[in-house]
């Protein structure tokens, strides 16, 4: 008989023990974070600290899965689509660190690769899960059968989110505890939905999400790298997906969300206006030329999500 309580202990546990370890060695190697140049000049200190942190969380999940969880469908492909996104974000962070660069995969390529997975998992989960095209609207007492929409449907909320979780990656502990708070209010709706392979997948992604945080809290002694933020992304949409709650992350990842408009709006607005809207996108930069300090802007970030998570489920359930 599997022990939740004991897995999702461990799942904690497991990267609060690597850590320290991983950090010692990626100082050694000296793969530190490269700093944009457009990024804010409050961020040149940032320099060197050790990144791609993202690796342990994968090592982690894939411990929790081998030595403790069931083989249940749901759970393998949740585990493939997070796995998934996870190495295309290693692969960018290994060029960056090849090339002793901010920037690894271009847009473009990472897109390509990012498209072509999405692709392939919803085929998969359309033919081979079975997973039927009903999607909830925000309510549990309303849905619709997206049909034929629903492969590209599929594709749109993977790559929207896993992009949406590594633009907001920019401040120590943001994007982390945001998603802490999104996986247990994705777990709620799921034990809702009485769907307890989802429900303890999500519970096992906040677990070591908050073992992470211990290290990458400011001041951050590790960054979770797009190794990090893409796994991190691939596990939220993953959740969402197989509770058919897409409609419902808007809401739960309202904070991801508003990042990820924020700099659409500025590149909008700088391309047809010739005029800036914010003073730096995403948006927490702009609060952070405004003069707010980084764990100011990172516990009102946190606030608002965890608002948006509680509100999301009240509104489902």
């Amino acid at each position: 008989m599997v022990n939740w309580p004991v897995i999702i202990i461990l799942s904690f546990l497991i990267p609060v023990i690597l850590l320290p370890f991983f950090i010692k060695i990626i100082k050694k190697y000296k793969i530190g974070q490269q700093i944009r140049q457009e990024g804010p000049d409050l961020h040149q200190h940032k320099m060197g600290t050790p990144t791609m942190g993202g690796i342990i969380i994968l090592i982690t999940l894939i411990m929790v899965f081998l030595l403790f969880l069931p083989h249940h469908p749901v759970i393998i492909y949740s585990l493939i689509i997070t796995l998934g996104f996870g190495l295309i974000g290693l692969l960018d962070d290994v060029i960056k660190f090849i090339k002793k660069r901010s920037m690894g995969l271009t847009t473009s390529a990472k897109l390509f690769f990012q498209i072509i997975f999405s692709i392939i998992v919803a085929i998969s989960l359309q033919n081979i899960v079975g997973i039927d095209s009903r999607v909830y609207v925000f309510s549990s007492e309303t849905s619709i059968n997206i049909g034929i929409f629903f492969i590209p449907v599929i594709m749109i909320v993977m790559i929207s989110t896993v992009n949406a979780v590594n633009l907001t990656d920019g401040l120590d502990g943001l994007a982390t505890g945001l998603i802490f708070v999104a996986m247990l209010s994705f777990s709620t709706i799921a034990i809702i939905q009485e769907q307890w392979p989802v429900g303890i997948f999500a519970l096992i992604i906040a677990s070591i999400s908050l073992g992470f945080l211990v290290f990458n809290i400011f001041p951050a002694k590790i960054f979770l790298g797009d190794v990090g933020s893409f796994t991190l992304g691939g596990a939220l949409a993953s959740v969402a997906i197989f509770t058919k709650t897409e409609f419902l992350l808007i809401i739960v990842g309202g904070v991801f969300v508003l990042e990820t408009l924020s700099v659409i709006v500025q590149v909008g607005s700088v391309k047809i206006r010739k005029k800036t809207i914010f003073k730096m996108s995403p948006i927490h930069h702009h609060f952070e030329m405004c003069g707010w300090k980084e764990p100011r802007i990172v516990r009102v970030f946190w606030l608002i999500g965890l608002f948006l998570g509680v509100f999301g489920v009240m509104l489902y359930y």
